[in-house]
């Protein structure tokens, strides 16, 4: 594939079959930070004009993790604002992934965690590898999956399923998520870029305007009102990520200590 363009932190390559490969380029984990989401959403932006993009398939770097969610030594720099400084961000780039008029696919290597997960939900379909591990842990920093979670992990596999691994923020390996429904496909270890890309050529080959509404139906009848979630989802946001047991959680977990929450307000 003959590289087309590309940021510090987001690869993009095109091929002659009209598939476009975005890379998370921040390996070992391919984190979200501030930089990472701003080329991210430039990409999908860029994409969403370019005629010789006709599908996408997004993946991170490395074959350690797709993305393990949330650079959270960057909290720090954010106490006290996170909705301005982050998930304002989070939120619109997260919606250029989803809303994208054409189709997407994720290809998951190993870890797929917290807003990686959440980041993964917003494409169309998902191809696993059989070693791919998947969590919204952030229960365990006495947070929330605020990326997201909330309202499309319930719409991809059942509101009973999404509750329990948000309450539990235990790892699911990729046959559990395969039954849930929450993958498409799981193909061998090291396989699912070369998976995805086949099936993204597939669908690239496909009347683009029949794609277009065949996508756009889809969201405007079954994830109908995901777009007012994404701003409600905000007001939830500076309460808990300022909630002591929020702060209390990261700053266990940068320092590899057991957090030590408090159960009792006031908050």
């Amino acid at each position: 594939m003959p590289v087309d363009y590309e940021n510090r932190l987001v690869l993009v390559k095109k091929s002659e079959a009209f598939v476009a490969l975005v890379t998370l380029n921040n390996p070992p984990m391919n984190l979200n930070s501030i930089a990472s989401l701003q080329e991210l959403g430039e990409v999908f932006r860029k994409l969403e004009k370019d005629p010789d993009a006709r599908a996408v398939v997004l993946t991170g770097a490395g074959g350690k993790a797709f993305n393990a969610g949330s650079d959270l030594a960057g909290f720090r720099e954010m106490a006290g604002n996170f909705t301005e400084k982050k998930f304002k961000l989070e939120t619109d780039v997260m919606n250029t992934v989803e809303f994208i008029s054409k189709p997407t696919l994720c290809a998951v290597e190993g870890y797929c965690l917290g807003g990686g997960l959440e980041l993964a939900c917003c494409c169309d379909i998902r191809i696993a590898s059989e070693t791919a591990q998947f969590a919204q842990p952030e229960i365990n920093l006495g947070l929330y999956p605020a990326a997201g979670g909330l309202y499309r992990l319930p719409k991809i596999i059942g509101f009973p399923q999404a509750l329990e691994m948000m309450y539990l923020g235990e790892f699911l390996n990729a046959k559990e998520a395969l039954r849930l429904g929450l993958v498409n496909k799981v193909a061998p270890a090291g396989a699912a870029v070369k998976h995805a890309l086949a099936m993204a050529e597939k669908i690239a080959r496909k009347p683009p305007g029949a794609l277009r509404v065949i996508k756009e139906g889809v969201r405007k009848m079954w994830l109908k009102e995901s777009k007012d979630n994404h701003y409600t989802n905000l007001e939830y946001i500076e309460g808990i990520f300022n909630h002591y047991n929020g702060v209390e959680g990261v700053a266990a977990f940068l320092a590899k200590r057991e957090p030590k929450f408090r159960y009792t307000d006031p908050e």
